[in-house]
C-alpha cells in the first residue's frame, strides 16, 4: 500500500514525503495521510473525513465516527435502545423467577425471546436482501416496541401478583423476539452502507460496543428501578427506549445501498445460502465460533438471579452480575482492533472463549460476591473479542448481495443458540446448582477455544 499526504480541508492530494513533513503535527501542516491508487493520488473517499493519523498511517477514526452525521445518531440511538432491552431481560426474569421459583421457568424467557430468532431470521434475511435495509430494521423496531409496550401496560394496570403466572410475560416476550427476528439480519447488514469501507473495522467495534455499554448500564439500571418503582417502571423504560432508533433510521442516509437481487425467492434464498456457507470453510469455522461465543454467554441471562440468591442477595446484585459482564466487554472494546492487531486475527475468537471459560469458573468458585463480579467482567472481555472477531471477519470477505442471507446465519448462531442454552442452563441449575450449571458452561467453552485453536482459519483463509 502506497501513502500520500493529503490536504483533507480541500479534499486534494499531492506527493509529499515523510522527510518533508518529520517532527511537524498535523495541525501545523494541515495535511494527513491517505492511502494512495494505483496512480499516487488519494481518492475523494479517502480525503473525506479522514481522522487523524500517525506518520504509519494508521488512523484513530472512532472519534470521528462518534462524530459523524451518519453513524453517530445510528450508534447512540442502538445504544439506548439495547440499553432498554436490559430493562426487559433483567425484569423480565426477576418477574417470572419471582412468580415461579424456578430458573427453568426463566430460561423459558430466553427460550421464547430468541426461538423467533432461531427460525425465521435466514428468512428475514432473505428479505433483507431484496428490499431497503434500513426500513427493515425499522419494521423491525416498530413490531417489538409493540410487544414491549403491551407488557408494560398489563404489569401497570395489574400489578405482578394480577399477571396470574408468568404467561404474559412469556407471550410479550414471543412479540418481542419476532421484532428481534427481523431486526438482526437487517442490523448488521445496515452498518457497512453506514461508513466508509476503511472504517469498517471500527465500526463493527463500535456497534457491537453498543450491545456492551448495554450490558453494562442497562442491567445495573434495571435492577435498581426493579427493586425501588416495580417491574412496571423497567418495562416502561424499555417500551421508550425504542423510540430514538426510529426516529434516527427515519432522518439518516445510508452511504451506499445494494441493489436487490429479484430472481431469488425466499426458499431459494436460504437454501442457496446454505449452500454458499458449506462452500467456504472460513465462513463456517467463524460461524462455529458465533455459536460458541452466544451459547456461552447465555448464562448471564438465564443463572444470574439464580446465583445473586445463592449469594443471598436481591435484585440488585442480579443487575450488577450482569452489569459486571458488560463492564468488561465495554472496557475491551477500543483496545479490541489493537488486541487483534497483537494475537494475529485467526487467534483473537479462541483467546476470547478462554477467557469467558475462566470467568465462569471464577463464578462458580466464586465464595463472595465480589470475587463474581471480576469473573463477569473477565468473561465479558473474552465475550467482546470472540463476537467482534467472528462480526470483522465475516463482515470484510463476504459479498455485499449476500449480506444479509449470511448476517441472518451469524445471528442465529449468536442468538438463534440461546432457546437450547437456556434450556440447559436451566434445566442442570435445578438438576444440581447454579454454580455447577456455570462450571459446565465454562467447560463447554474452553472445549470449543481447543477446537479453534486447532481448526481455525490462517491468516491467507480470512480473506474468504
Amino acid at each position: 500500500m502506497a501513502w500520500v499526504w493529503s490536504d483533507a480541508g480541500r479534499g486534494t492530494s499531492d506527493r509529499v514525503t515523510v522527510d518533508q513533513l518529520e517532527g511537524l503535527s498535523e495541525a501545523q501542516t494541515g495535511w494527513t495521510a491517505v492511502p494512495a491508487d494505483d496512480e499516487g493520488r488519494a481518492t475523494p473517499d479517502d480525503v473525506a473525513g479522514r481522522g487523524k493519523v500517525g506518520v504509519d498511517g494508521e488512523p484513530s477514526s472512532f472519534r470521528g465516527l462518534l462524530t459523524d452525521r451518519v453513524f453517530a445518531p445510528f450508534f447512540f440511538a442502538n445504544s439506548i435502545s439495547n440499553t432498554g432491552n436490559w430493562f426487559q431481560n433483567v425484569a423480565a426474569g426477576i418477574v417470572v423467577f419471582q412468580l415461579t421459583g424456578s430458573n427453568a421457568a426463566v430460561g423459558a424467557v430466553s427460550i421464547l425471546q430468541f426461538a423467533a430468532t432461531m427460525l425465521l431470521t435466514p428468512y428475514a434475511g432473505v428479505i433483507t436482501d431484496r428490499v431497503n435495509r434500513r426500513w427493515m430494521l425499522f419494521t423491525g423496531q416498530a413490531v417489538a416496541l409493540l410487544g414491549a409496550s403491551g407488557l408494560a401496560i398489563a404489569v401497570a394496570v395489574l400489578g405482578v401478583e394480577g399477571l396470574g403466572g408468568p404467561l404474559p410475560v412469556y407471550a410479550a416476550t414471543a412479540v418481542v423476539g419476532l421484532g428481534a427476528a427481523i431486526i438482526l439480519p437487517s442490523l448488521q447488514a445496515l452498518v457497512p452502507a453506514l461508513v466508509r469501507k476503511r472504517q469498517l473495522d471500527d465500526a463493527i467495534a463500535l456497534n457491537a460496543m453498543t450491545f456492551n455499554i448495554a450490558r453494562a448500564i442497562g442491567p445495573v439500571a434495571a435492577g435498581l428501578v426493579v427493586a425501588q418503582f416495580g417491574a412496571a417502571v423497567a418495562f416502561g423504560v424499555n417500551a421508550f427506549t425504542f423510540l430514538p432508533l426510529l426516529v434516527a433510521l427515519a432522518l439518516i442516509n445510508p452511504r451506499s445501498s445494494v441493489q436487490p437481487d429479484p430472481e431469488n425467492g425466499a426458499d431459494g434464498g436460504v437454501i442457496d445460502t446454505v449452500q454458499w456457507i458449506r462452500n467456504h470453510r472460513t465462513v463456517v469455522v467463524l460461524l462455529m465460533g458465533t455459536l460458541a461465543v452466544g451459547w456461552t454467554s447465555d448464562p448471564f441471562s438465564t443463572l444470574m438471579p439464580g446465583l445473586a440468591d445463592d449469594f443471598g442477595y436481591g435484585e440488585t446484585v442480579v443487575g450488577l452480575l450482569v452489569g459486571a459482564f458488560g463492564v468488561g466487554a465495554a472496557v475491551t472494546a477500543p483496545a479490541s482492533g489493537a488486541v487483534r492487531r497483537l494475537l494475529g486475527r485467526p487467534n483473537v475468537i479462541p483467546v476470547g472463549l478462554v477467557l469467558v471459560a475462566a470467568g465462569l469458573g471464577i463464578m462458580a468458585a466464586a465464595p463472595i460476591v465480589q470475587l463474581a463480579l471480576v469473573g463477569a467482567a473477565i468473561s465479558g472481555s473474552g465475550f467482546l473479542l470472540g463476537v467482534t472477531g467472528t462480526n470483522v471477519e465475516l463482515q470484510k470477505g463476504i459479498p455485499d448481495e449476500v449480506r444479509g442471507r449470511v448476517m441472518a446465519f451469524w445471528s442465529v448462531a449468536f442468538l438463534g443458540c440461546r432457546p437450547l442454552a437456556a434450556a440447559v442452563d436451566g434445566f442442570v441449575a435445578d438438576a444440581t446448582s447454579v454454580r455447577t450449571a456455570l462450571i459446565l458452561a465454562g467447560l463447554l467453552a474452553l472445549t470449543a477455544a481447543g477446537l479453534l485453536f486447532r481448526y481455525r482459519p490462517t491468516a491467507a483463509d480470512i480473506g474468504l
